[in-house]
Protein backbone atom coordinates (compact mmCIF):
# COMPACT_ATOMS: atom_id res chain seq x y z
CA UNK A 1 0.00 0.00 0.00
CA UNK A 2 1.44 3.43 -0.87
CA UNK A 3 1.11 6.12 1.31
CA UNK A 4 -0.05 9.93 0.07
CA UNK A 5 3.87 11.13 0.26
CA UNK A 6 4.84 8.27 -2.00
CA UNK A 7 1.90 9.27 -4.43
CA UNK A 8 3.44 11.10 -7.55
CA UNK A 9 1.70 14.37 -7.85
CA UNK A 10 -0.61 15.02 -10.98
CA UNK A 11 -1.31 18.32 -9.64
CA UNK A 12 -1.94 20.78 -12.91
CA UNK A 13 1.35 22.79 -12.91
CA UNK A 14 1.16 26.25 -14.10
CA UNK A 15 2.46 27.20 -17.80
CA UNK A 16 5.92 28.28 -17.65
CA UNK A 17 6.07 31.64 -18.47
CA UNK A 18 7.94 32.96 -22.09
CA UNK A 19 11.05 34.68 -20.58
CA UNK A 20 11.60 37.53 -23.38
CA UNK A 21 15.00 37.96 -25.26
CA UNK A 22 14.03 40.68 -26.99
CA UNK A 23 12.45 44.17 -26.41
CA UNK A 24 10.61 47.52 -27.72
CA UNK A 25 10.97 50.56 -26.40
CA UNK A 26 7.78 52.87 -26.64
CA UNK A 27 7.09 56.61 -25.55
CA UNK A 28 4.41 58.96 -25.71
CA UNK A 29 5.68 62.46 -25.47
CA UNK A 30 6.02 65.58 -27.51
CA UNK A 31 8.71 65.18 -30.21
CA UNK A 32 11.90 66.57 -28.95
CA UNK A 33 15.32 65.30 -30.42
CA UNK A 34 17.19 65.38 -27.00
CA UNK A 35 14.72 63.54 -24.95
CA UNK A 36 14.36 60.95 -27.63
CA UNK A 37 17.97 60.16 -27.28
CA UNK A 38 17.79 59.98 -23.54
CA UNK A 39 14.39 57.63 -22.96
CA UNK A 40 16.30 55.60 -25.60
CA UNK A 41 19.25 55.46 -23.95
CA UNK A 42 16.93 54.93 -20.36
CA UNK A 43 15.15 51.81 -22.33
CA UNK A 44 18.30 49.98 -23.69
CA UNK A 45 20.26 50.35 -19.80
CA UNK A 46 16.57 48.65 -18.56
CA UNK A 47 16.79 45.97 -21.15
CA UNK A 48 20.29 45.37 -20.38
CA UNK A 49 19.68 45.55 -16.77
CA UNK A 50 17.13 42.25 -17.95
CA UNK A 51 19.52 40.49 -20.35
CA UNK A 52 17.58 41.54 -23.30
CA UNK A 53 18.20 43.16 -26.58
CA UNK A 54 16.10 46.50 -27.11
CA UNK A 55 15.35 46.16 -30.86
CA UNK A 56 13.20 49.25 -31.97
CA UNK A 57 12.32 52.17 -30.07
CA UNK A 58 8.59 53.27 -31.11
CA UNK A 59 7.01 56.52 -30.12
CA UNK A 60 3.60 58.50 -30.18
CA UNK A 61 3.04 62.60 -29.59
CA UNK A 62 -0.77 62.30 -28.03
CA UNK A 63 -1.39 60.46 -24.80
CA UNK A 64 -5.22 61.77 -25.00
CA UNK A 65 -5.56 59.27 -27.88
CA UNK A 66 -6.65 56.25 -26.29
CA UNK A 67 -3.79 53.99 -26.10
CA UNK A 68 -5.24 50.92 -28.41
CA UNK A 69 -5.68 53.78 -31.03
CA UNK A 70 -2.16 55.50 -31.19
CA UNK A 71 -0.38 54.39 -34.59
CA UNK A 72 2.91 53.76 -32.26
CA UNK A 73 1.28 51.39 -30.11
CA UNK A 74 -0.72 48.95 -33.20
CA UNK A 75 2.85 48.83 -33.91
CA UNK A 76 4.19 47.63 -30.94
CA UNK A 77 1.04 44.76 -30.46
CA UNK A 78 2.25 43.95 -34.07
CA UNK A 79 5.69 42.95 -33.32
CA UNK A 80 4.42 41.69 -30.19
CA UNK A 81 2.11 39.34 -32.21
CA UNK A 82 4.68 38.42 -34.85
CA UNK A 83 7.19 37.57 -32.03
CA UNK A 84 9.82 40.11 -33.04
CA UNK A 85 9.95 41.05 -29.06
CA UNK A 86 8.62 39.64 -25.79
CA UNK A 87 8.88 42.82 -23.53
CA UNK A 88 7.94 46.34 -23.32
CA UNK A 89 9.62 48.95 -22.17
CA UNK A 90 8.32 52.21 -21.36
CA UNK A 91 9.62 55.33 -19.32
CA UNK A 92 6.70 55.60 -16.72
CA UNK A 93 3.20 54.43 -16.36
CA UNK A 94 1.71 57.91 -17.81
CA UNK A 95 3.03 56.84 -21.07
CA UNK A 96 0.71 53.95 -21.72
CA UNK A 97 -2.18 55.01 -18.95
CA UNK A 98 -3.38 57.84 -16.95
CA UNK A 99 -4.91 55.63 -14.12
CA UNK A 100 -4.30 52.24 -12.66
CA UNK A 101 -7.18 50.78 -13.94
CA UNK A 102 -5.94 51.36 -17.34
CA UNK A 103 -2.74 50.11 -16.53
CA UNK A 104 -3.84 46.95 -15.83
CA UNK A 105 -5.83 46.93 -18.88
CA UNK A 106 -2.79 47.09 -21.16
CA UNK A 107 -1.02 44.26 -18.79
CA UNK A 108 -3.67 41.99 -19.10
CA UNK A 109 -3.22 42.85 -22.90
CA UNK A 110 -0.07 42.30 -23.14
CA UNK A 111 -0.07 39.52 -20.87
CA UNK A 112 -2.51 37.92 -23.54
CA UNK A 113 0.32 38.18 -26.23
CA UNK A 114 2.73 36.54 -23.68
CA UNK A 115 4.75 40.02 -23.18
CA UNK A 116 6.12 41.88 -20.42
CA UNK A 117 5.76 45.60 -19.57
CA UNK A 118 7.92 47.20 -17.44
CA UNK A 119 9.15 50.52 -16.95
CA UNK A 120 12.45 52.04 -16.58
CA UNK A 121 11.88 52.92 -13.13
CA UNK A 122 10.79 49.39 -11.93
CA UNK A 123 12.51 47.65 -10.00
CA UNK A 124 15.56 45.51 -12.12
CA UNK A 125 16.77 41.92 -11.38
CA UNK A 126 18.85 41.04 -8.54
CA UNK A 127 20.25 37.87 -10.13
CA UNK A 128 21.97 37.67 -13.54
CA UNK A 129 19.61 36.02 -16.80
CA UNK A 130 22.30 33.19 -16.70
CA UNK A 131 21.52 32.02 -12.86
CA UNK A 132 17.72 31.65 -13.28
CA UNK A 133 17.80 29.55 -16.27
Amino acid sequence: MTTAAQRPDYSPQPPLARRPTTAVGYVCAAPDAASAALFADWCQRRAAADGWTLTEMVSDTDDLVPLTERPGWQHVTKLLTAGSAGAVITITRAMIADSTRDWGRACDLLQNLGATLTTTGAACRTTTPQATR
